[in-house]
């Protein structure tokens, strides 16, 4: 299993308008491109936040009522750290090593023109979503 680098952690927020002010005046990070809305049916939108070629923030919102985002959030706790994102070269053989170690793996189906991606269930890791990205090294 190989994981490149971390990309990202993703935090769950009721609305990005209302919380970026925090990570751009109050932390002095820069959006990195618009705010986007998933085109894998996950019923979310996000923005990346961060400084030069680092790993990521990304600020996470519901888009309705249903989908995992809304579900997160209407939960009790106090974090809302959605998940981690780490980059592989091998989308294949880092969740069939992932798998073959034991780990619950999900896997949707591809969408053209987006990077591959595979998860780590949340049950195997102490409850946090860990993200798997297929990126080749000279895309990052």
């Amino acid at each position: 299993m190989t994981f490149t680098r971390l990309a990202c952690a993703s935090i769950a927020v009721p609305s990005i308008a209302d919380a970026l002010p925090s990570f751009t005046d109050g932390l002095g990070m820069r959006i990195h491109g618009e705010v986007r809305t998933s085109r894998r049916g996950y019923g979310l939108r996000w923005v990346e936040l961060g400084n030069d070629n680092g790993p990521m923030i990304e600020l996470i919102e519901p888009t309705g009522d249903g989908g995992p985002v809304r579900k997160f959030l209407d939960r009790p706790g106090s974090s809302r750290i959605y998940q981690i994102r780490f980059y592989t070269d091998d989308l294949d053989h880092t969740l069939n090593e992932a798998a073959r170690r034991g780990v619950r793996v999900l896997r949707g189906p591809d969408v053209e023109g987006e990077p591959r991606l595979g998860f780590i269930h949340p049950a195997g890791t102490g409850g946090a979503l860990i993200e798997v990205m297929e990126v080749q090294e000279k895309a990052r």
